[in-house]
């Protein structure tokens, strides 16, 4: 509540600064329409004529106190007032032809006064005229301002509007001196100053002539538009670099135009310091308060409309992200609950020991000496003989004891019906188990496409931050390269990455200059993402993005098993996105054809889950599951590496893998994991090791059939230690052939990956 007392009382300020602005413009000192448009104006957009009556005679006033100002200010108060109260009483609106009528009825008071007091009719009433046209200005002006918002790219009728009332403030501030220096100067030179950062360079100039337009208005004099138009010329020249360099430029052509040229006659430094004042302040302006101005200004841009759309089509793909989210999240829970948990061990041989009674004790005449009286011993060798059958597959009349074989003429039936049914329920149990995992399987997917949706969700939330400033300075800098670009979208994806897409002329599009250009405007060291063909013929769209911090070059070697035709080995390199890489190396069981084809299915399906974006959990657990369903036994070796060159980090992921070894300049690390290959248990728990990578380090993953051939762990790092190639293709070469030598041949599938890791900021390869 206090904050809005606040911001009311210093919007009335501002207005009191208007009002008296305007009430010193006047046309070749004759007369003046501005204040009395603009006041009138104000109480038609809805602002308290209460507030605005005292301001509005105070500012004419002390702009110039006489008769007839006070005659003409105070009947312009009270028609306006009496007017305004009578349609707020009677809660009738003001239509235009009404408004013209009430504002030529309220501004009679001046021209009369005129009449009588210095028998003038003719400019009185021009002026009164030129009031009422100016008061429709600002009207436009005012509805854009307090009630409908920037919001949309401003019509030609709005625009000639605004630019005729920046022009009147500028007729007034001609007028005005502090301290001996010129009011007019230093606002138009900070002006100027702020429309080169936030227009382009015809705008800039447009701007300045309006305002050089003001100044001529009040001195009749055409050269006061020269110097501004120069201003503008010589400061736009230095758009795309520094603040400081536009500063320094219009101090510099205000020398030149004041001292050299004498184009203002009487010259000295006091003229010269409003501009001095005005660069220093331009100077020291925030950035990000320099950025909400330009943010403001390009609101009504013909582009805005798309970009507006832009992040609201992002708002709407959010809410249906997190909806889909939310329903694989419920399918998710309705398949676990789905899962049976089966019987106890106990509740088994209790359920089967009933069967058997029922199917061979029940006719029996001798069944309630057995179940009766000798109930325990009965029951214990039922017991007995079902867990035989349970834990060795099937149980023989060996396990009977003599008590029953003597009493018992249904042995042999007993005994073969205990092994027929522990048959059957272990088929039983293991459909029912397979069933089980897979809608454990399912579930997981489920659960990982949720959480897939949601973290797209997160990362569509952000509305995009577009900069306009960079898009123009881009564009400008490239045309002093001599490389036509007709469009360009600069946004902000968060507080590191900047993202740029340009429309490039085809045959410039390859142009290292362009890469240069964009990180020099953007602050970013910026690389090519994609290039593509523009819908319209000869141009191409150029998308790129802050470079991550590192790159990475890869090399690869394998060798098969002496013995077989085809490596059982499979590995995979692959981009999984534009800021991570995949290393993936399978070594299915045993060697040949039938290794290749397990090796080469689990790999497959790491490479899809990855792109896919699941987490590590839940892509090792449902390759495992997915292996461990399959009626053959397949088991592979998987070893994992996901580089994140953005954060300068890799993930290691072993299921039964050998080591790896990561290399810095100056040490060796040693990379183990201990959890089993995949497809031989249902729950896995694969550890994930996280690893910090710098400029210059290697990444060495290999198959047992590589470290197998070296006689210790130490023994194998001491030469990857050792190797001074930079190249990762042939230190994976010189790993092959050195294993080849120590183990007399290929005894088994060998496959060895290396990758190099370099900086993208000039540390290079």
């Amino acid at each position: 509540m206090q904050q809005a007392k606040v911001l009311s009382v210093l919007k009335y300020i501002f207005f009191f600064f208007l009002l008296f602005t305007l009430s010193c413009a006047k046309i070749g000192n004759t007369f003046s329409p501005f204040a009395f448009g603009l006041y009138f104006a104000l109480i038609w957009s809805g602002q308290k004529f209460y507030f605005l009556a005292p301001l509005y005679i105070t500012a004419s006033l002390l702009a110039d106190f006489n008769d007839i100002t006070i005659i003409s200010s105070l009947v312009a108060v009270v028609a306006s007032s009496l007017i305004f109260a009578l349609h707020s009483k009677l809660e009738k609106p003001i239509n235009l032809p009404l408004f013209c009528v009430y504002a030529f009825v309220s501004g009679l008071g001046g021209v009369l006064a005129e009449y009588f007091i210095n028998a003038e009719i003719f400019l009185p009433l021009l002026s009164l005229i030129a009031s009422i046209i100016f008061c429709l200005a600002g009207k436009e002006i005012l509805s854009i301002l307090l009630v409908r918002g920037l919001l949309y790219k401003l019509n030609l009728v709005e625009i000639i509007s605004a630019l005729s009332i920046l022009c009147a403030l500028f007729c007034g501030l001609s007028n005005l001196e502090i301290f001996g220096l010129s009011v007019f100067k230093l606002f138009a030179s900070f002006v100027v100053l702020i429309s080169s950062s936030v227009f382009n360079m015809s705008t800039t100039l447009l701007v300045s002539c309006v305002m050089g337009l003001g100044d001529m208005l009040a001195s009749a004099s055409a050269l006061s538009l020269a110097p501004l138009v120069i201003w503008a010329l010589v400061v736009s020249c230095f758009r795309t670099q520094k603040r400081v360099f536009r500063a320094v430029a219009i101090i510099g052509v205000e020398i030149v135009l004041g001292f050299y040229l004498n184009l203002y006659g009487v010259y000295g430094l006091h003229s010269l310091l409003p501009v001095v004042i005005s660069a220093i302040a331009y100077v020291a302006l925030p950035k990000k308060l320099l950025e909400k101005i330009r943010n403001f200004c390009n609101l009504s841009s013909s582009t805005m409309a798309m970009r507006n759309v832009v992040n609201r089509s992002r708002e709407s793909l959010c809410k249906r992200l997190l909806e889909l989210g939310e329903v694989f999240g419920e399918m998710d829970y309705v398949f676990r609950s789905m899962i049976k948990s089966g019987m106890t061990k106990g509740e088994v041989k209790n359920f089967l020991a009933g069967e058997v009674r029922e199917k061979i004790c029940a006719s029996c005449p001798e069944r309630h000496t057995c179940h009766r009286q000798c109930v325990e011993e009965t029951y214990s060798v039922f017991d007995n003989l079902i867990n035989s059958a349970l834990e060795r597959g099937k149980t023989s009349l060996l396990e009977v004891p003599p008590f029953l074989t003597t009493r018992c003429s249904r042995v042999s039936s007993i005994v073969a019906t205990v092994n027929q049914l522990c048959l059957q329920y272990r088929n039983y149990a293991g459909v029912l188990s397979n069933i089980d995992a897979s809608r454990v399987l399912i579930a997981e997917q489920l659960s990982g496409v949720s959480k897939i949706m949601k973290d797209l969700a997160g990362e569509v939330k952000r509305n995009v931050s577009f900069d306009c400033g960079r898009e123009e300075a881009i564009i400008s800098e490239l045309s002093y390269n001599n490389i036509v670009c007709s469009d360009v979208v600069v946004y902000e994806q968060n507080a590191d990455v900047v993202s740029a897409t340009l429309i490039v002329r085809k045959n410039d599009s390859e142009k290292q200059k362009i890469v240069e250009v964009v990180s020099d405007v953007c602050k970013h060291e910026m690389a090519v993402v994609s290039v593509e063909s523009s819908k319209i013929a000869g141009w191409n769209v150029i998308t790129m993005k802050t470079a991550p911090r590192f790159d990475a070059v890869f090399g690869t070697a394998s060798c098969p098993k002496a013995t077989s035709r085809v490596s059982g080995d499979c590995y995979s390199i692959i981009r999984i996105s534009e800021d991570k890489f995949l290393l993936a190396l399978c070594d299915g069981m045993g060697s040949g054809e039938k290794a290749e084809k397990t090796s080469s299915l689990a790999i497959g399906l790491v490479e899809n889950f990855y792109k896919a974006g699941f987490d590590n959990d839940i892509i090792l657990s449902s390759i495992n599951k997915l292996l461990s369903l399959n009626r053959d036994e397949i088991f592979s070796a998987l070893d994992v590496c996901v580089i994140d060159t953005r954060l300068g980090v890799c993930d290691f992921i072993k299921m039964g893998a050998p080591q790896s070894f990561l290399k810095h300049k100056e040490r060796m690390e040693e990379v183990s994991g201990g959890a089993l290959p995949l497809g031989i248990v249902q729950e896995v728990s694969p550890m994930i090791v996280k690893k910090v990578i710098s400029n210059g380090d290697f990444i060495f993953m290999f198959t047992d059939g590589i470290s197998d051939s070296f006689q210790s762990e130490d023994a194998l790092a001491d030469f990857l230690n050792n190797q001074t190639s930079l190249n990762p293709q042939t230190l994976a070469e010189s790993l092959i052939e050195k294993a080849l030598h120590l183990s007399g041949g290929a005894k088994d599938d060998m496959t060895v990956i290396v990758a190099k890791i370099f900086s993208t900021s000039g540390g290079g390869m």
